[in-house]
């Protein structure tokens, strides 16, 4: 068994440090399609995925590429849509995704990170160039993985803050009910980033959902 753990945007695989890592990536957002396949090509038989954020998107269509690879998924404060629509009330204006761009780009990154992190000291940041972020950006505002949901059949862990603005708590309701027998821990007063918010609370929870499929 191996634990794959996927960091999220702006971050590095570091963000992880509060956590017991087997293999833990540096990943491109730019494009999607491309990073799960080769992330998924990478992957050891009887693998447990846990993606953060942009990490959880890539941990679902790695799912869906090479789930006879992957013994579990634990998607934490992630999405299966980042932007909102008449289908889909769970997610962020486009306008709003599109101002923190231009924060973003003004600003750098640390913008971000200060939104996410509340300003706590944290390892595992990463400060992207105005270019890196426009792709980003651009696959946040394009990507669509309802579909995908239905189909995933492996025991799903989904761990989610109830103070979480970036990736909305109803998103992970959504989820919850979308994916056949999936779980999910809501946990009180936390945030976007539980792993370095509470990150006792979010291994013990990590811990007895590995046990119980390692």
């Amino acid at each position: 068994m191996q634990l794959v753990y996927l960091h999220g945007f702006a971050t590095n695989p570091q963000v992880w440090h509060n956590q017991k890592v087997d293999y833990a990536p540096e990943i491109n957002f730019e494009n999607m399609d491309a990073e799960s396949q080769k992330l998924a090509d990478q992957l050891n038989r009887g693998s447990i995925l846990v993606g953060w954020s942009m990490g959880g998107m890539l941990a679902l269509k790695m799912a869906a590429i090479a789930e006879g690879n992957i013994r579990a998924l634990v998607l934490v404060s992630t999405t299966p849509k980042f932007i909102k629509s008449p289908d889909f009330p769970y997610g962020l204006p486009l306008a709003l995704l599109r101002r923190l761009e231009k924060r973003v780009r003004i600003e750098g990154t640390a913008a971000f990170h200060n939104l996410v992190f509340k300003n706590r000291r944290s390892i595992g940041l990463a400060h992207l160039s105005w270019e890196e972020v426009g792709k980003e950006f651009n696959q946040l505002a394009q990507i669509d993985l309802r579909g995908l949901l239905s189909k995933v059949s492996i025991p799903t862990l989904i761990i989610h803050g109830d103070r979480d603005e970036i990736c909305l708590p109803s998103a992970a309701e959504y989820m919850k009910e979308n994916i056949s027998g999936s779980e999910l821990v809501m946990l009180p007063g936390v945030g976007h980033a539980p792993m370095v918010e509470v990150p006792e609370l979010f291994n013990s929870q990590l811990d007895r959902f590995i046990e119980k499929y390692a």
